[in-house]
């Protein structure tokens, strides 16, 4: 009996290593590329007011948290969030990253939108937001936005 246990215990070590391994390891060049790329996917679709495309950038449980808003779940929340912005003129958006730092099947992306909305007397006015978008790799091997969260730039400097 010890020697049954004893080799069933040896032969479960590779699994418990396996299990325990550290997250794989992606090239960071073709991370960003592909976050990049999914980033002209979303301007893409917004420009062409086509909130479910958007939504399809994002993982079945991904989070968005809008400024000054509660966390919503879910590809609803997401294409009314996106789709009031839209129909409230927003145009021209433009996304800089300013940092991607990859772990195992994450990326944290830190960055800068750009647009322009409906102002006073219908004139364009240009605004900026920052975000911080993490990016979840699904099983499919394709980046997906796992939680997206911007705000307004503070009006205050230090």
């Amino acid at each position: 009996m010890r020697r049954t246990t004893m080799l069933l215990a040896l032969l479960a070590l590779p699994a418990v290593a396996a299990a325990q391994a550290p997250a794989p390891a992606h090239d960071p060049v073709a991370v960003r590329k592909a976050i990049d790329a999914r980033n002209a996917e979303w301007v893409a679709a917004a420009a062409k007011g086509d909130v479910k495309g958007i939504a399809k950038i994002y993982d079945a449980n991904a989070t968005i948290i809008p400024p000054e808003s509660e966390p919503m779940t879910g590809a609803a929340n997401i294409e009314k969030v996106f789709g009031g912005l839209i129909s409230a003129g927003v145009k021209n958006l433009k996304f800089k990253t300013i940092s991607l730092d990859i772990n195992g099947n994450y990326a944290y992306e830190l960055g800068l939108a750009t647009y322009d909305a409906p102002g006073k007397d219908a004139k364009r006015v240009p605004g900026s937001d920052k975000y911080l978008v993490i990016w979840k790799l699904g099983t499919d091997g394709i980046w997906y936005y796992h939680l997206d969260a911007w705000w307004a730039p503070s009006a205050h400097t230090h």
